[in-house]
């Protein structure tokens, strides 16, 4: 097992192409699951151990200590963060299969806008006006009762509003996901699980850049792992679904918005609290 899952993970980060041809064969399933581990057990590792105030040594002290239980409870958040990525990718790739590619993208922004219109629209939402935020509960003038109470009915409103839209943009995935084959969803599995190999080569850097105290090293290395997870899904689903670049770069850009999106969504809806979801965004 170790010694493919090596192999795959040099598939992986210097011939994508070569990894997506592997991952039609199930036998890969299990040692890019195992990669995916890896990737998930390292960040946690790394994070924990990381200094708080590193790489902003202005960061306020944390509200929960970043231990390893912090970043397990964090890391249990990652596996169905993954799976919605997978499932996005997957409406997205059936989406841009056929049709105009100007027709299929202006839709698909406008489609990946919807959940942080409703976002925003949610965080404008409650606001008691001047003189009446802030207050004590216990010394709450009489003038304000008014407005903060439409202010809550505001936020509920608001609240169930992105709940409903939520299960629109989401539903509209729907439809894509059936007219998926097994052929085409379990070789997509198991190339977006191997392609965290990148994730783990890149903790190197980051291990020598934190203990080197760089923060330009720390940030180059963020970004680069970043650019280079989205160039490896592109040029991996090129080579799985037939897409053209331009529209396999689109598929996997425009998921990773609707990923975060989702994430945003369940903390906003009271399911992910902040502190989480910064270390999800931030890992």
């Amino acid at each position: 097992m170790s010694s493919r899952m090596w192999a795959l993970s040099k598939s992986f980060l210097f011939s994508p192409g070569r990894a997506a041809k592997d991952c039609t064969d199930d036998k890969n399933l299990a040692p890019c699951f195992w990669i995916y581990a890896a990737f998930t057990l390292g960040t946690m590792l790394f994070f924990a151990l990381k200094p708080f105030d590193f790489p902003d040594q202005n960061a306020p002290y944390p509200r929960e200590a970043q231990t390893l239980m912090f970043w397990f409870k964090v890391m249990l958040w990652q596996p169905p963060l993954e799976a919605a990525w997978i499932a996005f990718l997957l409406g997205l790739v059936v989406w841009f299969r056929r049709g105009s590619l100007p027709v299929r993208l202006t839709s698909a922004v406008a489609w990946t806008a919807v959940p942080f219109i409703l976002m925003a629209v949610y965080a404008a939402a409650g606001k008691p006006g001047a003189g009446c935020s802030h207050l004590d509960m216990a010394a709450i003038p009489p003038a304000c009762y008014e407005p903060l109470a439409r202010a809550a009915r505001e936020i509920r409103l608001a609240k169930w509003a992105m709940l409903l839209g939520a299960a629109v943009w989401i539903g509209l995935f729907v439809p894509l996901w059936r007219r998926l084959a097994r052929t085409e969803v379990v070789p997509a599995i198991t190339f977006m699980l191997g392609v965290n190999a990148v994730g783990v080569a890149m903790l190197a850097p980051m291990i020598l850049a934190t203990s080197l105290r760089s923060k330009g090293f720390f940030m180059a290395s963020q970004a680069a792992g970043g650019f280079w997870i989205l160039g490896c899904a592109t040029l991996g689903l090129r080579q799985l679904t037939g897409l053209r670049l331009p529209r396999a770069f689109m598929a996997v850009l425009l998921s990773m918005f609707f990923q975060i999106a989702l994430a945003f969504t369940l903390h906003l809806l009271g399911l992910v609290p902040k502190d989480i979801l910064k270390a999800l965004l931030y890992a």
